[in-house]
């Protein structure tokens, strides 16, 4: 099933016409923060195969019923990703549709120098994030948004996305809404693509207007409830040993533990790793990285 377009007028009257139009979706149409313009990016994957225009840098990518099946490749070691280049102007909407079929994780991660935000969707909801500047060490990703909202397996939703300078919004069906403001959003964007964890998770029938801010946006923000943003849970000893263990030999190396420090914090981690390194083998073990507490 396909959704109807996303109307271009901005009066009033029109967007009840539209609104009409579209009776019994459950989605929300009318877009919160911007007003849509010219349409800059489309695809309902209604061909056999996958666009030329799109890349596949991880993962396994099928065109099915119409619609893009990401599944992530264990061989792989990351996420399954797939995407395309978009100049992308300061303030834009993009729709697109999503469902869930055992995946555990959709992002729509929007790019240019780096990663520069994104929304991450799971079954149980999703955050609206500023990421980290790459080559700064001492710079960490930003949650500006989130909503706790189920997504019920093998069922289609929408989520619509705006942007507008820093301001980042969204809204998955007729559902809460997120939002938030970091400088972080308005970084130049020439890319975006869909990273998706586990296998498998479903998109279809994306499209992206460029748009102008609503005048109304300030007011209607005022009324919105404010996110409730739920820090994630630190990862456990065994997490953080798999993610130091590179080569995956169930040991931790020096330059392994090191490696990930700044500059001025190798000395004392190199310590760390000789004290705990009991047996003096060079290596860390899990037991020797997080030891029973007595």
């Amino acid at each position: 099933m396909k959704d109807s377009p996303m109307p271009t007028a901005r009066f009033s009257i029109l967007a009840v016409v539209f609104a009409l139009a579209i009776q019994g979706s459950a989605f929300a149409a009318d877009p919160l923060m911007c007003l849509p313009g010219k349409v800059i990016f489309e695809d309902s994957f209604s061909t056999p195969s996958l666009d030329s225009r799109w890349t596949i840098p991880k993962g396994d990518w099928t065109v099915i019923e119409q619609a893009l099946r990401g599944s992530e490749l264990a061989a792989d070691k990351h996420s399954a990703v797939v995407r395309t280049d978009v100049e992308f102007p300061k303030n834009f909407i993009i729709r697109f549709k999503f469902r869930f079929n055992g995946g555990k994780a959709i992002h729509c991660s929007f790019n240019g120098k780096g990663h520069i935000c994104r929304a991450t969707l799971t079954p149980d909801g999703y955050t609206l994030k500023g990421e980290k500047v790459k080559s700064d060490s001492a710079d960490r990703s930003v949650t500006v948004g989130q909503v706790q909202q189920k997504f019920t397996p093998g069922k289609w939703h929408t989520m619509q996305i705006e942007v507008a300078g820093n301001e980042f919004v969204a809204q998955v069906d007729d559902g809460p809404i997120a939002f938030g403001t970091d400088k972080k959003i308005g970084r130049a964007k020439t890319n975006f693509g869909f990273p998706m964890s586990g296998t498998y998770s479903e998109i279809d029938d994306i499209k992206i207007w460029n748009a102008d801010l609503n005048p109304n946006w300030a007011a209607r923000k005022k009324t919105l409830p404010p996110n409730k943003i739920i820090p994630p849970k630190p990862p456990t000893a065994e997490k953080r040993f798999k993610n130091l263990d590179k080569n995956n030999d169930g040991s931790i190396s020096l330059k392994e533990f090191t490696n990930p420090r700044t500059p001025d914090k190798r000395a004392a981690a190199e310590k760390q790793f000789r004290r705990r390194d009991k047996n003096q083998d060079g290596k860390m073990s899990l037991q020797e990285y997080s030891p029973a507490k007595k």
